[in-house]
């Protein structure tokens, strides 16, 4: 499946974009405006942005190896790829959070750290931090670790052919969120791996067999998928479902996700894309950049707008938004993409070292 989805970049784009505003709310409530207080927009659960990632996740891994099952080398492969897309930029704002550790101890809410908690962190391992949390140096990169998680089931599926390499995927992964279900393993890192939030990847892989075999919707279906993913999201917020049904996250939160991944990667839709639409599937090409320096973002705008003495609640979001969206669209442009592009490049001169490439 290798046809390109602009509607899957926009939705990255838009996960991403919940999840900055998820923080930036959050940063918002707790400064004072001349007396005036925020008041968030808290219609839907933003973190849900999450979710959709997860899904995402899972469609995308089994997009690009489908055809990867039982090939030799293919589960190295795949891991090393994973590795060059995620590890160098997320352990460059690891770095950058350790760096801020040691120099704004006084201005960072969890400053304490300790060697194993940092070794951890560069690892993808789950490690409970000084303050009883199992959360890296860079704390949102907790995803990070279910993500790497996920990679390593899904590498070695890929050592068997497609049917038992699938088995063994939704089977670990299954037992796994079971285990997690009934609370029964306490130890780190285990109690994290149990999650059943790790059954959102299952749903992408799911979806991405539904897109493989040519299930198609209508725009029409496609667009009432969305809204229904959204409006299950607001009224399931409004319950208040998120209180007492934490553990089962992967139905309240992962459902509406999955509806709304359907309606964005099950339409036809042409892998050419102009204008605005161009521009969205620019920012959802930068949404992990996005993801990993907002929180740098949002604590440089906090100072300037303190120092400045400003007042305007609602101008301090809007700013903290295009300001996180400005840094990571240059930290994707000029960072994250050039070494991804030198990694791989490395990588396809080593699998093929007879293969000269002149200019």
């Amino acid at each position: 499946m290798k046809t390109t989805l602009p509607n899957l970049q926009i939705l990255r784009f838009l996960a991403a974009a919940m999840v900055l505003l998820s923080h930036v709310q959050h940063e918002a409530e707790k400064m004072t405006f001349g007396g005036a207080h925020y008041v968030p927009w808290n219609a839907i659960y933003l973190a849900g942005g999450v979710d959709i990632f997860f899904v995402i996740s899972g469609f995308i891994m089994y997009a690009i190896s489908s055809s990867a099952f039982g090939r030799d080398g293919a589960a190295g492969n795949f891991l090393v790829r994973r590795l060059i897309r995620i590890a160098p930029p997320y352990w460059l704002f690891t770095l950058a959070m350790l760096l801020a550790t040691v120099i704004f101890a006084g201005h960072i809410t969890h400053s304490k750290l300790s060697m194993a908690n940092v070794i951890a962190s560069f690892f993808f391992i789950p490690y409970n931090n000084a303050y009883g949390g199992a959360y890296p140096v860079l704390m949102l990169g907790w995803t990070l670790n279910y993500e790497f998680f996920f990679y390593m089931v899904f590498s070695l599926a890929l050592c068997f052919r497609r049917t038992i390499g699938l088995g063994l995927v939704f089977g670990l992964i299954g037992a796994f969120a079971l285990v997690g279900m009934f609370d029964v393993v306490r130890q780190q890192p285990f109690m994290f791996w149990t999650n059943p939030i790790i059954l959102e990847f299952l749903m992408g892989i799911g979806l991405a067999m539904a897109r493989e075999r040519g299930m198609r919707l209508s725009p029409s279906v496609a667009v009432f998928a969305i809204v229904a993913g959204f409006g299950l999201m607001f009224v399931l917020k409004a319950a208040g479902i998120a209180t007492s049904y934490w553990t089962i996250r992967f139905l309240w939160m992962g459902i509406p996700a999955l509806l709304i991944c359907a309606g964005a990667v099950l339409v036809e839709q042409k892998p050419e894309t102009t204008g605005f639409k161009k521009a969205l599937v620019f920012l959802g090409d930068s949404s992990y950049a996005l993801y990993l320096s907002h929180p740098f973002s949002l604590n440089l705008v906090s100072v300037v707008w303190g120092r400045a003495g400003w007042q305007q609640p609602y101008a301090y979001v809007a700013l903290s938004c295009v300001v996180s969206l400005a840094v990571g669209a240059l930290v994707h442009v000029l960072i994250e993409k050039p070494v991804t592009n030198y990694l791989n490049d490395k990588l396809r001169a080593r699998q093929n070292p007879r293969t000269l490439v002149t200019h």
